[in-house]
């Protein structure tokens, strides 16, 4: 089935050129702060050369508010898959019921793919498989790699201390949804940061997932403060085979300022675009690893932003009632067109 995957990709890189002329296209979901709010979460699509947000769709199925929080999100061809957030249940509890607490793996339907002939008429589609991550983990994020055919994906923990691991490395079978941890021996408890690194913390803390056009990994945070000569946040290279197995490159800090938000992180070709969970976006182009102490985001300009001219996403139809459409956290950009 991965052979499939792949093929479906290098179909993706000859339509690519055409995707571009008609701009980048992302895809998010914001939780609204469901823990504090009990807001249901909404969909978006976001065209990232104007700002402009579409609002797709409640999280809802079959009348159910759905409680899973996709804080992942993956692209294989024109199928975007949903990765869920460990909540209280572990897994193999057969309630796929959206309000079932087990974390899995879910499509997510795109404008112009449905209605479809058989009836199916909504946005949210069916869950694949449960990821059985373990206990423990308040985050997650999620991006394919085409160069395998594995979903990758973060569990992450933003209460744990940071002289312990803090975030680990999953690979997920888009069959059937089982997630396998990456690492053994020293990565076996969680991410470290490898030795050839020339800044970033010893226990990285993720909350954003990409994978370039190249099959690279890439992590990001801007939660904590790890700032080295005023720059802040950071970006990351992770590695799922070979003697790093289980760790991550400090890469470059991203921002001159501290901001303590979660992030969403997405590729489109070998250019990361870094999302604020309040909708802020950034471009990382110069994925060279370096020393702490430079930041490399460049923030995008939206004409159709919120307010226009900034780098903020406009969320129309939001139901958070606060300062910004709350945990904008799962960011994907598609290589093929979605229509």
């Amino acid at each position: 089935m991965r052979n499939l995957f792949k093929a479906l990709f290098a179909a993706a890189l000859i339509v690519s050129i055409n995707v571009t002329a008609f701009g980048q296209i992302g895809y998010s979901i914001t939780d609204n702060n469901r823990d504090v709010t009990n807001l249901p979460q909404q969909y978006y699509q976001f065209d990232l050369a104007t700002g402009q947000g579409t609002l797709i769709s409640q999280l809802s199925l079959n009348g159910q508010t759905i409680r899973r929080e996709y804080e992942g999100l993956a692209s294989i061809g024109s199928t975007l898959y949903g990765v869920a957030e460990f909540d209280t249940e572990l897994c193999n509890t057969g309630s796929d019921p959206v309000t079932g607490l087990a974390s899995d793996l879910r499509i997510f339907r795109t404008p112009g793919t449905y209605p479809q002939a058989n009836g199916v008429s909504g946005p949210i589609g069916p869950q694949i498989g449960e990821t059985c991550f373990p206990s423990g983990f308040t985050e997650a994020a999620a991006a394919y790699n085409a160069t395998d055919g594995w979903i990758y994906a973060i569990a992450s923990d933003d209460t744990l201390p940071a002289n312990a691991p803090r975030s680990r490395l999953f690979r997920i079978s888009p069959t059937t949804g089982l997630a396998t941890q990456i690492g053994s021996g020293a990565t076996a408890a969680g991410l470290i940061k490898t030795a050839d690194s020339q800044g970033g913390d010893e226990n990285p803390y993720f909350d954003g997932l990409a994978v370039t056009a190249d099959g690279r990994i890439f992590a990001s945070e801007n939660r904590f403060n790890n700032a080295s000569a005023n720059a802040h946040g950071a970006i990351y290279q992770l590695f799922a085979t070979g003697a790093n197995a289980g760790r991550a490159r400090f890469i470059t800090n991203t921002l001159p300022t501290d901001v303590n938000r979660d992030t969403g992180l997405a590729a489109f070709g070998n250019t990361l675009y870094l999302l604020l969970e309040d909708g802020r976006v950034y471009t990382i182009t110069d994925l060279t690893p370096g020393p702490a102490g430079t930041a490399k985001a460049t923030a995008l300009v939206f004409p159709l932003g919120n307010p226009a001219g900034s780098n903020t996403l406009s969320t129309p139809g939001c139901l958070s009632t606060g300062a910004f459409c709350g945990d904008l956290e799962g960011f994907d950009i598609p290589v093929l067109p979605i229509r």
